[in-house]
């Protein structure tokens, strides 16, 4: 609402002069702070992420890089500690997190075994997913790394439409394999590159 100036005014809009200063001032300032944060906030959504995302026909995954490891411990449900380790010395462990979204209408029914999941080199081997259960033995003790990449991704699975589930996937790969490709084939074909094979390098 607008002020009309009249004599008797005169001396009180005056005084409200420096008030409306400092309010122009006030909201400058939280013009400027607004804009500091929301470039703050661009910049977060900016930053890149490892995973490799490839969407299917009626899945979309999302995979880690593989992650070579020594061993992998976890606790079974009935509470045993339990390893899996390499079966060879010249092999090694590769573990991927990944995540399985489905974007169809419908309930899509997954079973996740090594038919389902396989990684390798395009121009050379594949290798099958492990059964983490059936791949593993009791072990004496807990591990400081216990349960790091629990849960594993593994069995009968039922995606509602827009879940997703996720967890780890164990191979046993020889050592000196490219490691530069997972092959998905449960539900959809999909295959994700972590290698530019043009170039044979990460």
């Amino acid at each position: 609402m607008g002020l009309i100036p009249t004599p008797g005014s005169a001396s009180k809009l005056h005084l409200r002069a420096p008030v409306r200063a400092a309010w122009r001032n006030v909201r400058k300032l939280t013009l400027f702070s607004s804009l500091l944060v929301a470039v703050v906030l661009l910049a977060g959504c900016g930053e890149k992420s490892n995973l490799v995302v490839v969407t299917g026909r009626s899945l979309e995954l999302h995979a880690s890089p593989p992650e070579i490891v020594d061993k992998v411990a976890f606790v079974d449900t009935t509470g045993g500690h339990r390893v899996i380790r390499p079966r060879a010395s010249n092999r090694q462990l590769a573990v991927i997190k990944l995540v399985v979204v489905n974007r169809t209408a419908l309930v899509t029914s997954l079973v996740v075994d090594g038919d389902a999941a396989k990684l390798g080199d395009r121009r050379g081997e594949r290798i099958k997913a492990l059964d983490p259960f059936a791949s593993s033995k009791p072990a004496d003790a807990a591990s400081p790394e216990e349960d790091l990449y629990s849960p594993f991704l593994w069995g009968e699975v039922e995606l509602d439409r827009n879940f997703q589930v996720e967890g780890h996937i164990v191979f046993d790969v020889p050592k000196g394999l490219i490691l530069g490709s997972l092959w998905w084939d449960e539900v959809d074909a999909i295959v994700m590159d972590y290698v530019d094979y043009r170039r044979r390098r990460l």
